[in-house]
């Protein structure tokens, strides 16, 4: 009951916050559907002589919890330089993070360091949107300027971080923080979305106010649909 209760938050949590944005900020869980072949992806130019190029595939993504744990926060690092993006995800005054690094806050968001020169705009960084299940996941949207939720673009928001942050989101890096309407405390809404990484073999068993967080949620996004679908509806009229 526990593991079905589980799924079909997570399939809600799917489909409202289908984008992929925000890492390291427990007040933005974000979201939009796309085409995988969505976004400014195609545009990147090639690295840099010496660089190696940071290949993005759907294998690239694992169970939050085989990553390491920084804050509210899980890294990794894709070219193996895991400890050099420990070091500058727990450095006091910041740094820029070494290609290959990846941030991930919810198991369906993701922000990737690309190789030098990939997108200054961005500081390099590319933003994922996974569908996540028990066999892995796959991409669904990527891009470095177009990804977007329903706040605006992953960079819009990024780039308001202090230049020593690396455009990475956390409390008093300067990112707009997110509060959502119906009383939802966004620290524990975190955490239990955290627990629902359906990748992960033994997820820890959800607190009861986890539950609560995750059931305000669901209402929150019901009601949503709910607006949508009635603004969407027909209103009849002359043919």
């Amino acid at each position: 009951m526990m593991r079905a209760k589980k799924a079909i938050l997570f399939s809600v949590l799917v489909l409202a916050f289908s984008g992929g944005c925000r890492a390291g900020n427990a007040e933005n869980p974000a979201a939009a559907a796309a085409n995988p072949a969505a976004g400014d992806v195609q545009a990147a130019p090639l690295s840099e002589a010496g660089d190696k190029k940071v290949e993005v595939t759907d294998a690239s993504f694992r169970c939050l919890h085989e990553m390491k744990k920084v804050r509210s926060m899980y890294v990794d690092n894709l070219l193996g330089d895991v400890q050099g993006t420990l070091a500058v995800a727990n450095a006091a005054d910041g740094g820029s993070y070494p290609p290959g690094s990846v941030l991930q806050l919810f198991p369906g968001e993701v922000m990737v360091k690309r190789e030098k020169g990939a997108n200054p705009a961005s500081n390099d960084w590319e933003f994922f949107m996974l569908d996540v299940t028990a066999d892995g996941a796959k991409i669904k949207q990527r891009g470095f300027e177009t990804v977007r939720n329903m706040f605006g673009t992953c960079v819009s928001c990024h780039s308001q971080a202090a230049p020593k942050w690396d455009m990475v989101c956390e409390k008093g890096h300067g990112c707009p923080p997110i509060n959502f309407p119906g009383g939802i405390n966004s620290a524990v809404l975190t955490t239990a979305l955290q627990k629902t990484d359906k990748r992960c073999p033994s997820p820890d068993p959800l607190k009861a106010e986890e539950m609560a967080e995750l059931g305000k949620l669901k209402k929150l996004l019901e009601a949503q649909a709910a607006a949508h679908a009635g603004a969407a509806a027909p209103t009849g009229g002359q043919r």
